[in-house]
């Protein structure tokens, strides 16, 4: 399996992200792979009758106006359904079509007495063109087209050894092509989502900075239960630019990182860095988790970091937590960060190193 870049390169989540994204921008192009397939059996249909070579009610005939149709239903499907299962569609529909092509294949050896290593060659090339499909389809497809060229070799009386040398020939390349695309795209993915990353994460702290915290707590808000609250938690350093301004800016810097350390330790759900010495943590909770974070000033009198400019002699902080439940209404962003702001601010004139809570509803 280490051969199929779909099953070892990305965890299951990130695969079935990529995946839904790969969907999203093949669209058009898969749509227009099904156009070329009917514009293709359309005209050799419409060559065979003109050339007078098969009758209209012939199987081979049949076969092709029934792929035909089959492309037809697959565009219009497309065209009303979300590309989020596009894979999963046109990977069916493209197993139909191979148990198709096979049965097409073994009638034409009866009907000809021959099979060109064109045609089968052709089908395996088709299916490079669709591009939300990974090595692992292909190779179930290829199988297919090729277990049933070896069982017309072995039980016609026509001989297709050529084709099956130059079939079996073409896969090796296609696999050898489909494994680098594979590999490729998803370097290109994983480098996206580093990028991506990396512009919503705060270089200093590893926090996600304020840029990402809106989409975040959009998040998590609409995955809310009723009756549960969010609590929303605006923490600042007390005396930081006092710090700052005795101990340097990069003990500054070190202190802010391990303030972060402590933070990213409270449980939450969303750790942010909101500016400078600031800093917003998120969590659900349910009703008998209300005192969450009660325990914020005792982590840093447990293991305190001096701050000999600092009226208790280590680095402490100010919080305010806002709680909003989710009763008719989704709680708010901007309600949860002003009660939070009012109560840290309430902290603070309360002489600091403390915590104030607020629930908005109960």
């Amino acid at each position: 399996m280490r051969l199929i870049p779909a099953i070892f390169y990305f965890s299951s989540a990130t695969e079935h992200d990529f995946q839904n994204q790969l969907n999203k921008s093949s669209m058009r192009l898969a749509d227009a792979s099904l156009y070329l397939v009917t514009l293709f059996l359309l005209s050799f249909i419409f060559m065979a009758w003109f050339n007078q070579q098969e009758p209209a009610n012939s199987t081979i005939t049949i076969l092709r106006v029934v792929m035909v149709l089959l492309s037809i239903v697959l565009i219009i499907i497309n065209k009303t359904l979300s590309s989020e299962y596009l894979h999963s569609r046109f990977f069916s529909y493209a197993v139909l079509f191979c148990f198709l092509f096979s049965y097409f294949f073994w009638v034409y050896v009866q009907r000809y007495g021959e099979l060109k290593e064109g045609g089968p060659m052709l089908v395996a090339a088709a299916f490079i063109a669709i591009p939300m499909l990974h090595l692992g389809h292909k190779l179930v497809l290829w199988s297919i087209i090729g277990i049933a060229l070896i069982f017309i070799e072995l039980f016609s009386s026509t001989s297709i050894v050529w084709t099956l040398y130059f079939y079996f020939s073409m896969v090796i390349v296609l696999a050898i092509v489909q494994y680098q695309l594979d590999t490729l795209l998803r370097k290109q993915y994983k480098a996206e989502l580093f990028e991506t990353e990396k512009a919503n994460t705060d270089q200093l702290t590893g926090m996600h900075n304020r840029h990402s915290f809106d989409r975040r707590c959009k998040a998590l808000i609409n995955k809310l239960a009723p009756s549960q609250y969010l609590g929303l938690a605006m923490i600042d350093i007390d005396y930081f630019k006092k710090y700052n301004d005795n101990y340097g800016h990069l003990e500054g810097d070190n202190v802010l990182v391990e303030v972060a350390n402590r933070l990213k330790d409270c449980g939450a759900d969303i750790t942010v860095r909101f500016g400078g010495e600031e800093f917003i943590l998120v969590k659900t909770v349910d009703e008998n988790e209300l005192h969450w974070l009660s325990d914020l000033t005792q982590r840093f009198a447990n293991e305190p970091i001096a701050h000999a400019y600092s009226p208790f002699n280590y680095v402490t902080v100010s919080a305010g937590v806002a709680y909003d439940k989710y009763c008719q209404h989704r709680p708010s962003i901007e309600t949860l960060l002003a009660t939070a702001d009012t109560a840290m601010y309430k902290s603070k004139a309360a002489g600091r190193n403390r915590l104030t809570v607020k629930v908005i509803k109960s």
